[in-house]
């Protein structure tokens, strides 16, 4: 583990510097709590999710239902726009450049990761890869590549308006990424 706390610390620091935020906790049922703190904090009432593996492993739905937490897993296409965040796994991560791969056949990952204002990504601690060539060869590597792979860094952003930085043109305006070690 050693290795991937060296790499978990350059994707933190790279990913801190576009304006992301990185956590990590040890155990999946330690997301539960995390996710509801992070809503809480930034004063989130609903989000869309896409029931991956690692939400499944999670009671995060009923958790954040709880709580008072609209949770919706069905209908993306209407309810994304609507919602104020999105929770979705990565595939992998990029040390090298604080990026997150998403690794998605479901259309709805995409939309949730996509048209929501804050997009969480779960992670899995052991898939940090050092850098884009190592990624790059790992998804060659696949037995099969889904139709969309993407790579995300930080949050959405753009400077094509006069030149001026603007955050969350073309996607979500906040980007927390959280790692699991277990």
């Amino acid at each position: 583990m050693g290795d991937k706390n060296v790499l978990y610390e350059k994707f933190r620091g790279k990913l801190e510097g576009v304006s992301g935020e990185c956590y990590r906790v040890a155990r999946v049922q330690d997301v539960e709590k995390l996710v509801g703190k992070i809503l809480k904090n930034k004063g989130i009432d609903s989000v869309a999710m896409v029931k991956t593996p690692i939400i499944m492993e999670t009671n995060l739905e009923e958790s954040l239902k709880a709580n008072g937490v609209e949770v919706y897993t069905d209908n993306y296409q209407e309810v994304t726009p609507k919602v104020a965040a999105g929770i979705t796994e990565m595939k992998w991560a990029i040390a090298e450049l604080g990026t997150l791969v998403q690794y998605a056949e479901d259309v709805n990952e995409r939309l949730c990761s996509s048209f929501t204002p804050v997009h969480i990504a779960l992670v899995r601690t052991k898939t940090l890869l050092p850098d884009i060539m190592t990624a790059l060869g790992t998804i060659h590597k696949e037995p099969h590549i889904p139709e969309f792979v993407g790579f995300i860094t930080g949050p959405s952003r753009t400077s094509d308006i006069e030149r001026v930085l603007t955050i969350g043109v073309h996607g979500p305006e906040e980007l927390v990424a959280i790692f699991i070690d277990e």
